[in-house]
């Protein structure tokens, strides 16, 4: 039997087709954050996005592939704030530097609290994918907060005297909570904290509280 010119054939679709990288790689995130990484499956991602289960699996090999890739996504967009802010703040060091950092990290919580929602999924069971994140993203942020750290205890202006371990928990976690916990503040307390001015505001609290006795 001929076909006719023109007419494509019958058939399964190449899965070499281009896809909408960046697409599929926020579909994931908001995934991977909501249900967690048990939660989520490569077919609801797919379907989400717009695209076949194989397609995906074409472009990523499985799940876990395309969960680390996910975090790199974030990441990347993290790293990105912080190398414009080595231009912006060139000329501030130390404690300056460190609340100049600390407000534009609150602003880039607000902007993706999945990050750290998905991190928190995966510290609380000790999974092997927390170690990857652990050795192979997690230093980008707290190699930056260590060396500022460094830099304003070698001006003899001791952090409080407080181990880094406990202050970068602190600091992370007072960057991010008021975000993750949205539903709360907005039930509890009738604060929308993707709000503008709530934003502004807590990172101003955040900065207050950390860095006060300064």
């Amino acid at each position: 039997m001929e076909i006719e010119a023109g007419k494509r054939k019958r058939g399964r679709p190449s899965l070499k087709k281009e896809i909408d990288l960046s697409k599929v790689l926020e579909v994931a995130i908001k995934s991977f954050a909501n249900e967690g990484y048990k939660g989520t499956s490569m077919k609801t991602i797919a379907e989400e996005a717009g695209y076949t289960k194989a397609v995906l699996h074409y472009h990523f090999e499985n799940k876990e592939n395309l969960w680390k890739k996910a975090i790199l996504h974030l990441n990347d967009k993290l790293i990105q704030r912080y190398e414009e802010m080595q231009g912006y703040f060139k000329d501030l060091e130390g404690l300056a530097a460190l609340k100049a950092y600390t407000r534009q990290y609150v602003y880039f919580c607000a902007e993706h609290p999945e990050y750290y929602k998905i991190v928190f999924h995966e510290m609380c069971t000790k999974t092997e994918r927390a170690t990857w994140f652990l050795d192979n993203v997690s230093s980008t942020s707290d190699q930056w907060y260590l060396e500022e750290n460094k830099k304003v205890n070698d001006k003899q202006l001791k952090f409080k005297g407080h181990p880094a371990a406990n202050m970068s928990t602190i600091l992370f976690g007072a960057a991010n909570t008021f975000f993750i916990h949205a539903f709360q503040m907005e039930h509890m307390y009738g604060v929308n904290p993707f709000d503008k001015a709530e934003i502004e505001k807590h990172a101003d609290i955040v900065i207050d509280l950390i860095y006060a006795r300064h």
